[in-house]
Formats: structure tokens, sequence, C-alpha cells
């Protein structure tokens, strides 16, 4: 095997830095298959896979500084389902920094960030269900840094109304249990959620964020005087900017929920979310989050010797664990799989760990019905079902599918 070296970018860097601390991150993805998962074609899948997204086949090396080396061991596939399975991958996945398992109708994927974002691990995933399923999938490896291709200090970007700071973190109190949390499984038209907004050509992103805010808000403490629900909007820039890159590619983008819109139609508030993330992904406003974003990190995960970086990483993750949001939103988006592939699945689950604030939503649209992860350590249990019933006033007709007990799996590697 000739073995290839990968820079890292300050967003691959980033969840290495993060690693073992408060806001350690590693999403979790879940297709349920119509029929038994067949480990002889899994294994091809996965192979030939690796081969389409080189950052996959690699494990993490220092030198000087962190970077990607094509891994020479075999990759493992690890028979357990969900709540048996292992919750530490790296040194037992032979240094690879993904881990996937399987049992009889299900098969999960969770990786570290430091390979690739949400969009470019879908993207490795969905390769692996297109070759299990004998679908043609063209795939090119597009191996530039991600925010690095945009870093411009001259760009100014167009003016953006500063959002307001969220609720401080007594306002619901909280579970402290690790890397554990509740999971609760919702499913809606996918239809529901975009006339709810009044506009065809609207975005969940625009819709679920304001409606989460109102059920947390209903439960703040009485006396709590700041109500404000501050939300941290993943954004993917490749498609705004036409970009490529297996590398991570994502700024955020907060949005805060005040007291105001209160006394809005939702319709109207809905509108005013899609506008602030219509300016937020205009390109000069992407050249400027992702200069702000790399000046922010560079000094973090620069710091020489690891050591230090790792307990200043641990002093920042401590103060932006409660600060940097209340709650962080994500959207893959639709599954755009062929039909050899969507015809062979009886669902599909995408979730994340809580790492800014208490609460991570995570959705997908799988065959046109909007499937939510809610994950959320509040004391509070009534949050979620008032979520719900708040949802239908607008029109979303939420079904929950499970309610279970998720731990987030981390990568521990020994280098």
């Amino acid at each position: 095997m000739t073995k290839t070296m990968y820079q890292l970018g300050v967003m691959d860097l980033y969840p290495i830095a993060a690693n073992k601390t408060k806001i350690e991150n590693n999403p979790f993805f879940q297709a349920k298959m119509k029929e038994s998962v067949d480990a002889e074609r899994l294994y091809a899948a996965v192979k030939q896979s690796l081969c389409e997204h080189p950052l996959f086949a690699c494990t993490l090396r220092y030198k000087k500084g962190y970077y990607l080396e094509t891994n020479e061991n075999d990759f493992i596939l690890i028979r357990a389902d969900e709540e048996s399975r292992p919750l530490a991958f790296g040194d037992a996945t032979n240094g690879f920094l993904w881990q996937m398992c399987y049992d009889e109708y299900n098969i999960s994927f969770e990786w570290c960030h430091a390979i690739s974002d949400g969009r470019g691990a879908f993207a490795f995933f969905s390769s692996v269900l297109c070759h299990y399923f004998g679908a043609d999938r063209l795939v090119e490896p597009a191996l530039e840094l991600g925010l690095e291709h945009f870093y411009n200090k001259a760009e100014k970007g167009i003016p953006q109304k500063k959002q307001e700071r969220g609720f401080a973190t007594n306002a619901l109190p909280i579970i402290k249990r690790g890397y554990r949390t509740d999971c609760h499984i919702l499913k809606a038209p996918m239809s529901e959620v975009l006339t709810a907004a009044k506009k065809n050509d609207s975005s969940p992103a625009a819709v679920l964020p304001p409606l989460v805010s109102m059920a947390l808000r209903k439960h703040m403490k009485p006396k709590v005087k700041n109500k404000n629900v501050s939300c941290n909007v993943v954004v993917d820039c490749r498609v705004p900017m036409d970009f490529q890159t297996m590398h991570n590619c994502i700024i955020s983008k907060n949005i805060t929920y005040v007291d105001r819109y209160d006394r809005m139609d939702f319709a109207h508030v809905s509108t005013i979310y899609r506008a602030i993330l219509d300016l937020a992904v205009q390109p000069e406003n992407i050249v400027k989050a992702a200069t702000e974003t790399i000046d922010m990190l560079r000094p973090i995960v620069s710091v020489k010797p690891r050591f230090l970086q790792k307990a200043l990483a641990k002093v920042v993750a401590g103060v932006t664990k409660h600060s940097e949001s209340n709650f962080t939103f994500t959207y893959l988006g639709k599954m755009d799989l062929p039909d050899e592939v969507m015809s062979g699945l009886a669902d599909f689950n995408f979730r994340s760990w809580t790492d800014f604030g208490e609460c991570n939503v995570a959705a997908i649209d799988f065959g046109g019905t909007l499937v939510l992860n809610i994950c959320e350590n509040y004391q509070d249990k009534r949050i979620i079902p008032d979520l719900i019933d708040i949802c239908r006033t607008v029109g979303i007709n939420f079904e929950t599918v499970d309610v279970l007990t998720y731990e987030q799996a981390n990568l521990r590697l020994k280098i």
C-alpha cells in the first residue's frame, strides 16, 4: 500500500484539540435495512468506498503537527447493536478514526470530525450504501482544505444584525452525565414543515429552531429575566460557494429568539430566520465567517507542545460549552440516493451529542419524511412533548417514534 500524507485545516484540527473535553463531538448515522445485513457485502462496500474517500482510509499522525496518513492496517466491522456497541474507537479500530457496527437489520457509523464534517461523512456512508446495493455512484476525491480556501482578511462582508445573547445555564436545570443524553426520535411529513413557513422553498433550518426555542422558553424559571434562546445553525459552505472538498467545510450562524417574536405570526418569525440565514450564506459573508473562524481557532490548534494545547482546549471547552449557544441545529438535507438504495432502506437516523448547550437537534429528509433526533439533558422532561404540541399548532404533526438513552462513542487513540 502506498502511504499518502494529508494536511489538516483548522476545522480538522479543532476536533483533535477538543478530544476528551466537554465539547468533543462524534456524530452517529444509522441505516435500517429492510432485509438482514450481509456482512460480506458490507465489508466489500466499505473497502471500495475507502478507495473513493481517502481521508477515511487514514489514521492520525503527529510530527511537528497533526496530519492524516494512509492507514496500512485492515479496517474492522463490529457486530453489535447500538446499545452494546463499543464506546471508544481509534486504538480499538486499528487506528481508523471511525467505527462501523451492524446487527441483523442496522448499520451504524460514527466518526471523529478530524476526517470530515457531517456532509463529508454522509458522502462516505452514502457510497457504502450504494456499493452495498450495487448502485453506481461517481465520486471524485476533492482534497483541497475547506475554510482555508476562502480566507481573505480584506473581505468585510455584508452587514448583518448582531444577535443577542441567549439565556444563562441556570434558567433550565440540566442533568450532568458525561457523554450520555436522552434522545427523542420524531418524524413528520416534510410537506408540513414547508407549509408551516408558508414558503415552498423554505428550509427546516428556518422552521424548527424558533419552535424549539418556544418550547425552551415555556419551561424556564418564572424569575428568569433573559429568556432569549440562541441557536447555533450549522452551515455547509460547499453549495453556496460552489466548492467541493472532503475536509471540514462548515461555519455556524447563531440566531436568537427574542421576546418580540412571541407577538408575531409564526410564518413571520420563520421568514426572519430565513432572511438571517440567506444573508449568512452570501459569498461575502461566508468568506468573512471563514476568515474569522480560522483566526479564532488557529491560536488554539497551533499551540506547542501538545500538553499545553490540551490544557488550553479544556479551558476553552469549559467556557464555550454554555456560552457559544443554547442549542445546535444541523440539517443534512434530502437523502439523494439512487432508487436501488432507497428501496432497500426502511429508516435512517442521524444524531449528535450536545456539544454546545444541552440540546442538539439533528435532521434529515428521508424519502419526504423529516426525521429529527433530539438529544437533550434537561431535568424537565416536558420540554419535548410541549415542542410536539407547539409544532402541531403551526400544522406540523410530529410522531414520537422512540425515546432512548444515547451515549456518544469517542475517539481514543494513542499517538
